[in-house]
């Protein structure tokens, strides 16, 4: 068939994009699955909003950079509040309704695909947010109809992500004698019950925060300063004071931690590492916690796996980084982390992994080393302590026979003045007959554990 050298010239679309209400539900409760990460979306954009009242020197007057969450139970409301740059009155429409865009990208903000605010809406009936500037001699505020906008989902009428974002929306200006100078706070109302009441779960709170925020060590937790300090000369893990119902929260990290019943394991060395990027500079810096290495660390103390952080936010849970194990159970034997550095290692927009690059395959590539460290270091405690369990076993062991001593203490501390019963006396007879009998033999008998079987031959009496 000939070719065609001239092809018709392409046109540009000219119609206009229709962009559908589901993209709200989408955006909300579709991507954040685990009611807890809303609060993650929260923080981090308060913590994003506190670096920039700290550039525009807000705080030199004593005031110290926070962030503020309470849970009122009879209201069924939870608010999160920072005392950041806030969002001046002229911006604060365009800018809380500019669904998927942020002013942030290209900056080293944690938050910049605009879609984090929308976080509550899928899980209370009103969202709040309020804001001001030291600028401003008034308190903005926005109202989300979160009901009405479930009923407009459910609406079969073909509704477009504009018309809906007008229906639910309303905004109005309050007096600000009662509020900071600068701040931002998203209040949800009426919070729906969702998995046992969770987002209103104080203690489930904590203990995620404790783990997911970018929140310091305890005081209490001896390696603590030492990280946080060699992290600080990389300009990495910043911490906040975050308080949840007036309570501060640390890091979940202490010096010990319960292996399992009655048996703690401990710390016992600290260890840095960094990561090299493909083709200068280094892409992330680590450190590991070696311990006892006692097993697989359980789930309640919130510290397990070698965790991915970025912008000292987690990334992902305590299984991200199972691959960079040569057998994924050891992961679970660990205590570390590794904070990101390089720009070119992005979060993915629900923050529970990295996007696939070239950089981020480099990433694990270099984790995979520090794995098989950690891996031999676990095998090698197992078989120590396979080794002095054999030992000990050996040791409790007389004339190559087995005797629970607890167990014959036990005994004559209950039984030292009773007499030996027609039994036990048969049974000393029949083996003094045998033989000189050892001490370990009588004790067994009477402790009443079975006696192995011993091939001897009776002392021949002599001739009379």
């Amino acid at each position: 068939m000939p070719l065609r050298t001239n092809p018709a010239p392409r046109a540009k679309l000219r119609q206009p994009l229709v962009v559908g209400k589901d993209i709200l539900e989408l955006l909300s409760s579709a991507m954040y699955v685990d009611p807890l990460s809303i609060f993650r979306e929260y923080v981090q954009n308060a913590a994003d909003s506190l670096d920039e009242a700290t550039e525009l020197g807000l705080y030199e007057n004593g005031a110290k950079p926070c962030i503020k969450i309470t849970l009122n139970l009879e209201a069924r409301s939870a608010t999160v509040r920072d005392n950041g740059a806030g969002i001046p009155k002229p911006h604060f429409d365009r800018i809380l309704t500019a669904i998927g865009g942020s002013r942030k990208r290209g900056t080293s903000a944690r938050g910049f695909r605009g879609v984090g605010r929308l976080a509550g809406l899928g899980y209370c009936q009103d969202l709040v947010m309020r804001s001001r500037t030291g600028a401003d001699t008034h308190v903005s505020c926005m109202y989300w109809d979160c009901k009405r906008l479930k009923d407009l989902l459910r609406d079969p009428a073909d509704l477009t992500l504009d018309e809906i974002v007008h229906e639910i929306v309303e905004t109005e200006t309050l007096p600000a004698d009662s509020f900071p100078r600068h701040f931002f706070e998203v209040e949800m109302r009426s919070v729906i019950r969702h998995k046992n009441d969770l987002i209103l779960n104080e203690v489930a709170l904590e203990n995620y925060l404790s783990q997911v925020g970018p929140v310091p060590f305890s005081p209490s937790f001896s390696f603590g300063k030492e990280i946080e300090h060699h992290l600080a000369k990389h300009n990495a893990a910043k911490t906040y004071t975050l308080t949840l119902n007036g309570t501060p929260i640390f890091r979940p990290h202490r010096n010990t931690y319960e292996a399992r019943p009655k048996v703690q394991g401990r710390f016992t060395q600290l260890d840095f590492f960094d990561v090299q990027g493909i083709s200068s500079g280094t892409d992330a810096i680590g450190w590991v916690l070696h311990s006892d290495y006692l097993g697989a660390i359980p789930d309640r103390h919130g510290i397990k796996g070698l965790r991915l952080r970025s912008g000292n936010i987690q990334i992902g849970d305590c299984r991200l980084l199972d691959s960079a194990f040569p057998e994924a159970r050891f992961n679970a034997w660990t205590v570390g982390e590794c904070h990101v550095l390089s720009p070119k290692l992005v979060p993915n927009a629900r923050r529970d992994d990295f996007e696939q690059n070239n950089h981020y395959a480099n990433l694990l590539t270099h984790l995979a080393p520090k794995g098989k460290e950690i891996a031999k270091a676990c095998r090698d405690s197992s078989a120590e302590r396979t080794r002095l369990r054999v030992k000990a076993a050996a040791a409790k062991t007389v004339n190559g026979h087995y005797v629970d001593w607890i167990k014959a203490r036990t005994f004559f501390s209950r039984n030292a003045t009773k007499p030996l019963t027609p039994a036990h006396k048969t049974s000393i007879q029949k083996m003094l007959r045998t033989g000189p009998p050892t001490y370990a033999q009588v004790m067994r008998l009477l402790v009443g554990e079975p006696e192995p079987a011993v091939t001897t031959h009776p002392i021949k009496q002599p001739c009379k």
